[in-house]
């Protein structure tokens, strides 16, 4: 025989699982980030932009304007893109953006305008440049 609970004896429905008419009351997991969904993909573009543009599609997320981006990323969109990585997934979006960019990218996110981007790690960034006292050092041209 099944006991019936009143529902107004439950402190928090939400928390509780019980039988209701014969169906359990279940809660919801935690929902993930976005860059924690899961991607399959099959990558055609000839360069890593065009790659980032594809992975990117349909997530709800875009690249960042090359403006609001490190100064150097033309040198990691114009990559011709690698071969081993054309099958992508089931595999984390993050984790897709990180490895198709390499070692020398940090990816950067920004939640509010739902937009990635990379930047150089620092050890992968040019050392300023040293002057003898007197003479003045002109900046690293942004491209």
């Amino acid at each position: 025989m099944m006991k019936m609970i009143g529902l107004g004896v439950l402190p928090s429905l939400a928390l509780a699982q019980t039988l209701h008419n014969g169906y359990a009351i279940l809660t919801e997991p935690p929902v993930a980030t976005d860059l924690a969904q899961t991607v399959y993909r099959t990558v055609h573009g000839a360069t890593v932009g065009q790659g980032l543009h594809e992975l990117l599609a349909g997530t709800g997320y875009r690249l960042a304007e090359p403006r609001a981006a490190d100064p150097a990323i033309e040198r990691l969109y114009v990559q011709p893109y690698p071969e081993a990585q054309r099958d992508v997934g089931p595999v984390e979006l993050g984790i897709a953006l990180e490895r198709l960019a390499g070692p020398a990218w940090q990816l950067v996110v920004d939640p509010v305008n739902r937009r990635v981007s990379f930047e150089r790690r620092p050890l992968y960034r040019p050392a300023p440049a040293t002057a003898p006292p007197g003479e003045v050092v002109e900046p690293e041209p942004s491209s």
